[in-house]
């Protein structure tokens, strides 16, 4: 393996020829996300955990969630009749902007 400026560690054996630019990481870089410093290359895993994307699917999903949430379960919970099923509504009405917000932070950001 060789560095290469601004694409992080090169690698003879993948297809993209980039590494993850994790210290420790030796899987294939994906996605190319713009820093302070250079691009930083990440792999899937380290992709789905990079905290600006995090952070940014987080707020996104506080907010919308909340919103549809208080359009669709709103009289349920308020009435003190909510139940498992209720609940489960409630955490996917949540769980649907995360997914979309990260899921776009990374196609956004996806190495062709």
């Amino acid at each position: 393996m060789r560095a290469q400026p601004g694409l992080g560690i090169r690698c003879r054996d993948m297809a993209s020829g980039v590494c993850c630019g994790v210290v420790g990481c030796g899987q294939q870089g994906r996605y190319r996300f713009a820093s302070h410093a250079a691009a930083d290359v990440r792999c899937v895993v380290h992709g789905l955990l990079y905290w600006p994307v995090c952070r940014r699917a987080i707020i996104l999903a506080l907010v919308v969630g909340t919103i549809l949430m208080l359009i669709n379960q709103a009289d349920v919970v308020l009435s003190g009749n909510a139940n498992a099923l209720v609940v489960a509504k409630v955490g996917l009405t949540y769980l649907v902007p995360f997914s979309v917000s990260t899921y776009s932070a990374l196609a956004a950001n996806r190495i062709t």
